[in-house]
This record gives structure tokens, sequence and C-alpha cells, in this order.
């Protein structure tokens, strides 16, 4: 069982480098002089991958007996990945997309690995599970509120660089972890994981988390360019971003009491129906500030609360034995397919009506997936 130090100290690293990236690519991207269309597929690359990538970590952690080795492989591409972003983005379009396709399919195995080691070491405790989790929202807003002011005193065009030394601090938390063995080998078939996926409770599961990844494309491809465009200096964006992940580590610290008093088959749709609130705030906001800080601090909810209830369904449903499969399956139809037709939405969205539009678009999404939650909530009795 994995140590909950290594796993803390992979969820920062992680979560850091994500920080610096989901929030500000777009805007380096902006300052290389692609165009909105081509920002709005550069930005889906990461879902398009986490359809790809999962599957296949997940597979080739299932037969190696160390996940550590992958990890540090992993992490290590990542590293010389970032170090050449600079050289790619000034030969164009082409050579840019290309290393964002392998930068991303390389970071496609941390977070799975990371979520199965996690689970594993809580032992069905949301309360432990949740303080290590926190340490990647810790390592998020860290990144996230620092990156900014670096970015307004250095320029845009550094985020490169920032990212290479993140990923040289992923590298250094693949290696805390040690061997980090997967224990569970491949027992419990292929076969027994395809009828679990037959029951009609964890199909309309699964579909919910699609349209909930769906919706969030909004902020996470256009929401630093939406404020952009509305006067926010990259300080201002940074610290947005931050206030959000500071409601999502409270949710975190404080989220046991709320699991056991409702359970993650109240909580899951809930926190849906706050995410089609919040989109819609944004939509309608016209650059608002009061009103963009209360749908940031709606984040504990919509990623939080969401998150943990998602990992505890999984947690529910599938033993440990198919738990890095389950975890590899839920990024895949979530933020693979969710983040790939989502990041398409919201483009078309924002380039056929308006950037409020992809917002609105973002909460009707939202609305539908609560209602599949419900469903899923409903069917008690696997069907």
């Amino acid at each position: 069982m994995p140590g909950t130090s290594g796993v803390k100290a992979l969820f920062f690293s992680y979560f850091a480098f994500v920080g610096m990236t989901s929030p500000y690519l777009s805007l380096y991207f902006a300052d290389r002089g692609f165009t909105v269309a081509e920002i709005g597929v550069l930005m889906t690359v990461p879902q398009v991958l986490r359809i790809i990538g999962p599957p296949f970590w997940g597979w080739l952690a299932d037969r190696m007996s160390r996940r550590g080795t992958l990890l540090r492989a992993s992490a290590s591409a990542v590293l010389a990945l970032a170090i050449l972003l600079p050289l790619a983005s000034s030969s164009g379009y082409a050579a840019t997309l290309a290393l964002v396709a392998v930068l991303y399919f390389m970071t496609s195995a941390q977070a799975p690995l990371a979520e199965a080691m996690a689970l594993e070491s809580a032992g069905g405790d949301f309360g432990r599970y949740g303080k290590m989790r926190l340490w990647g929202s810790v390592g998020f807003i860290v990144a996230v509120s620092a990156i900014g002011w670096v970015l307004d005193q250095a320029g845009v065009a550094s985020l490169p660089w920032w990212m290479a030394a993140m990923a040289l601090g992923l590298l250094a938390a693949s290696w805390r972890l040690g061997a980090a063995p997967s224990g569970h080998g491949i027992s419990g078939g292929v076969g027994t994981m395809r009828l679990r996926l037959r029951e009609r409770r964890i199909q309309w599961f699964f579909l919910a988390n699609f349209l909930m990844i769906v919706a969030h494309m909004g902020l996470y491809v256009f929401y630093s360019l939406y404020l952009s465009e509305l006067g926010y200096s990259k300080t201002a964006i940074g610290l947005l971003w931050a206030l959000a992940v500071l409601a999502e580590i409270a949710l975190f610290r404080l989220q046991r009491p709320l699991f056991q008093r409702f359970g993650a088959a109240v909580l899951l749709p809930a926190s849906i129906a706050v995410a089609a609130l919040r989109f819609a705030m944004i939509g309608l906001s016209g650059g608002w500030l009061p009103l963009l800080i209360f749908a940031q601090l709606l984040h504990g909810v919509t990623f939080g609360l969401h998150h943990s209830a998602v990992m505890a369904r999984l947690h529910e449903w599938f033993e440990p034995s198919r738990q890095a499969r389950a975890q590899a399956l839920y990024v895949t139809v979530a933020y693979g397919c969710g983040g790939t037709v989502g990041g398409l939405m919201v483009s078309a969205l924002w380039i056929g009506f308006s950037p409020a539009a992809a917002f609105l678009g973002s909460a009707f999404a939202a609305l539908l997936g609560c209602a599949a939650a419900l469903a899923s909530a409903r069917r008690a009795v696997p069907n």
C-alpha cells in the first residue's frame, strides 16, 4: 500500500503543473499568434488524449508490478516536451499540435494512478481521502496564483520554462513513491468488468459525468481568455482561479460530515445542479466582479464535492483489483469523450454566437448531467 506522504506529493506536483497549463496555455497560444479556432483545437487535444491515454496506462499498470516506473517514465517525457514547446510553437501550428498531443498523452498516466493509490491508501474513508486529495488543490492554487503574477512580469512567452520546472518537480515526486507496487495484478477479469458496466445505474453515472465535463469545458478552455477580453489582468485571472481552489480545499478538508449525512448518491446530482447555476452566472455576469467571485466560490461544490462523490461511487462499485481500470474508464468517458465534445461545443458557441453563449451552453449541459445523475441514484438495484 502506497504511503500517504508520497501520494500527497504526487497530487501536489501534478496539479501544480495543471495550474500552470489549464488557465494560461490558451494565453500562450494566443501570444504565439494562433487563432481562436486553432486555440480551441489545441486546448481540446488534452481531452482527446484522455480517450486514448488512460486505457493504455491502466492496461500497462495491470501488467507491471510497479506503478512508480510508469510515473517516472511519463514525468521524464513531460519534462522534455515542455522544454521543446517554444521550438514547436515557433515552427507552426502542426508542430505545436503534435507536441501537445504527445505531452498530454504522457500526463494522462498521472491522475488515474494517483487516484487509485489514494483510494487504496484511504481504505474507503473519504475524510482521509479528502486530506490526501486536497494537496492537489494546494499545488494548483500555489501554481495558478504565482504564475499569473510571474507572467505579468516576465511575459506569457516564458510559460514553457515554468512548465518544465514543475515537470521536474513531478519527476521528483514520482521518485518519492519508490516502487509503488500495483498489488492486485489483473485479477477479476475483463468479462466481469463488462458485466458490471451493463448495470443501468453505472451507465447513467458515466453519462452524468460525461455531461459534467462537457459543461466544464467552457471553464477549462476559455475562462481565462474570457476574463482577459473583459479587461482583467493575468494577476487578477490567477487570483480568481486561486479563489476557486481555496473553496475546493475547504470542501476536501470538511467533506466527511456531508458524506456521512447525505451519501454520494445525493451529493453527486446536487454538485452537478450547482454547476449549471455557476456557468449560467459566469455567462450572464458581463464581467461584474462580485458575481464572478461568487461563481468561483461554487467551485468547491462543482469540483471538490463532485470529484469526491465520483470517487465514492467508483470505490463502492469496483473492488481494488479493478480500481485502476475503473479510474481509467472514468477519465476516458468523462474527461476524454466529454472533454472533446465539450471543447468543440464551447468553441462553436464562442465563434458562432458569443463568449456568454459558450457558458450558457455549459449550463445547459450540466442540467442534462444532473438529470442523468438522478436517474443513476434511482437505480438502486442493478438492472
